[in-house]
């Protein structure tokens, strides 16, 4: 069943490796997130992909190998988001209190592309520790992105 992506990141060679789902709610939780990606599959959304990321202004959760059977299953990995987003709501004059969702999608993908640029890019120092680990960043490095995508 295909199912539309906010954002599909492929690798290199074109093959969908992660899904992204931006949600601009904050005070998000394990289980909210949990819950939110079994809704998900549940009506239909079901991807092919390595990864499952659920990005909100505060937290990332982020899912690996799991499947896309809509079961409750908790993130692989989780992060703070606001470290990350500070460069690039500062260089923007946005406060995150007070983003469109238009303006938070554009946020995140601005954030995503600099993680998958093969280049040494400004965000490489940060806490994200979970980009290495996971192999997240090595397995789109060099990809694209893609808005609202079928997949």
């Amino acid at each position: 069943m295909f199912g539309t992506a906010d954002l599909a990141l492929y690798d290199r060679s074109g093959r969908l490796t992660a899904i992204a789902e931006i949600k601009n709610k904050t005070g998000t939780s394990t289980e909210w997130a949990a819950q939110t990606r079994r809704n998900m599959l549940a009506h239909g959304r079901s991807y092919r992909a390595d990864f499952f990321l659920l990005v909100t202004p505060d937290r990332l959760y982020v899912w690996k190998d799991v499947g896309t059977e809509p079961v409750q299953t908790p993130p692989t990995y989780e992060a703070d988001t606001q470290s990350g987003f500070e460069a690039y709501l500062e260089s923007a004059g946005l406060d995150a209190r007070h983003l469109s969702n238009g303006a938070f999608e554009l946020l995140v993908s601005a954030w995503l592309g600099d993680v998958i640029r093969p280049v040494e890019t400004a965000d490489e120092h940060d806490d994200h520790d979970w980009l290495a680990t996971s192999g997240f960043r090595s397995a789109l490095e060099g990809g694209r992105i893609e808005f609202e995508a079928v997949v």
